[in-house]
């Protein structure tokens, strides 16, 4: 027979009940949902194990959790990797938001100028605090070093002048004047400047010859996985000179495409690219075209057990020693680094190799697909200025705003298994895009 309820335990029950409701137990299933469904995780996998999800939903998963309950504060280490572009802006919109102490790491400028206050720069043997986001440390960081070489010029060049009187004068008639000069020489020794740790690779993509005005034309192009297709039958006409990005979810099609065009292209693709099929429409190169192609899964493309400098020579064989160290040395392969064994690159380093790839091969068509993961900072602005020279066509597959914002002419939105053909940059895009909603 149960116990019937006291006034005591009606009491701890009520004190109980105002415990859940202040620490958000009645909302917290809602809560969830929220945050699992602004970084991207499916309601179908809401139910399943952690051991049961892909790597990038597990991560996704995984930061929905420290963000779960609105600590007092989050350390978040490259938050944004795994997301896409949309995810991207929803984690940045709730942590400008958000009313605890934040310390992030991230490789996306737009990411850092939006969320963060204050910018904590590690250079030069130590670590200086700025206000401001990424781009208003940069400005003032620029701004001290210049006063100070500023400075360091000026006093050098009165040094020298004091040392010229000293050497005329110290043994003579003037020799009290003198010593006073070496004094003043001692007083006005020079700050010495610590060398910058940070190390800035230079990509300069050229073309050996341009492609005819139209290097690419598609035509009803689908592909379908297990009889569901990918997205409907897409048609475009490219012009010589075009900048596209592609964008949308993860998952809505994006890298099929790119394999879909890059399938008979002219260029370097590995042959399990070349291998890849479509379920109708077709895909002409124009003339005289010829692409270089980063894979989303880069790493394979590099053959192992033989040095980054061996694995680049392949692909231009006439290609001289001086030629081939240059362009490593560029892209932060000094001295021995050229000797280092390919199945010992990092993430960074083979995509960097890859750069080296396209420089060496002047494609006139770009086709790169998440070409900043695994890039620090200074590769992706490296990277971003290059792409905004380069007189070729690029279709471009990143989650990074300021690379879409300052390079994309044109974007291809997925999104419901259609693609969007917007012609024009992203910043016009985006307010049709909020007309269209609204």
């Amino acid at each position: 027979m149960a116990r019937a309820l006291t006034d005591a335990d009606g009491m701890r029950l009520g004190e109980l009940e105002g415990i859940v409701g202040e620490e958000g137990g009645y909302t917290a299933e809602a809560d969830a949902a929220r945050l699992l469904d602004g970084l991207d995780v499916p309601e179908s996998l809401y139910e399943r194990k952690m051991g049961e999800l892909q790597g990038g939903q597990k991560v996704r998963v995984l930061l929905a959790q420290a963000l779960f309950g609105s600590p007092p504060a989050l350390l978040l280490d490259e938050p944004t990797n795994h997301l896409d572009l949309d995810s991207v802006h929803w984690l940045q919109n709730y942590l400008c938001e958000y009313e605890g102490v934040l310390i992030v790491i991230s490789h996306d400028r737009h990411f850092l100028n939006s969320v963060c206050t204050h910018t904590a720069d590690i250079d030069y043997e130590t670590v200086i605090m700025y206000n401001g986001g990424y781009d208003d440390m940069v400005l003032a960081k620029t701004s001290i070093r210049s006063r100070i070489e500023s400075e360091n010029a000026q006093r050098e060049k009165k040094i020298a002048q004091l040392n010229e009187f000293i050497a005329r004068f110290s043994a003579g008639t003037r020799s009290a004047q003198a010593t006073s000069r070496k004094k003043e020489v001692e007083r006005l020794q020079t700050t010495d400047l610590a060398r910058s740790n940070i190390a800035r690779p230079f990509i300069r993509f050229q073309m050996e010859q341009a492609s005819g005005r139209h290097p690419l034309e598609i035509k009803s192009v689908v592909k379908a996985y297990d009889g569901v297709k990918v997205f409907q039958p897409f048609s475009a006409s490219v012009v010589r000179g075009e900048k596209i990005a592609l964008m949308g979810r993860n998952g809505t099609g994006k890298t099929t495409l790119l394999k879909s065009l890059v399938r008979n292209a002219t260029g370097y693709i590995d042959d399990a690219e070349k291998q890849f099929a479509i379920d109708g429409g077709t895909v002409a190169w124009g003339h005289n075209t010829l692409a270089g192609y980063f894979a989303q899964d880069h790493s394979e493309s590099i053959v192992k057990g033989t040095t980054a400098i061996e694995w680049l020579h392949q692909f231009k064989p006439q290609a001289t020693q001086e030629e081939l160290r240059g362009l490593l040395g560029q892209m932060l392969f000094s001295g021995e680094d050229a000797l280092k064994p390919t199945r010992a690159l990092s993430g960074g380093e083979s995509a960097r190799l890859i750069f080296c790839r396209l420089m060496l091969q002047k494609p006139n068509i770009l086709v790169l697909d998440e070409p900043t993961n695994h890039l620090d900072l200074e590769s992706i602005n490296a990277l971003n200025i290059a792409l905004q020279k380069y007189d070729g066509t690029v279709l471009l597959v990143t989650h990074d705003h300021d690379v879409i914002d300052e390079v994309a002419t044109r974007i291809w939105h997925f999104q419901g298994g259609r693609i969007e053909d917007f012609k024009g940059p992203y910043e016009e895009y985006l307010v049709y895009a909020q007309e269209k909603a609204s």
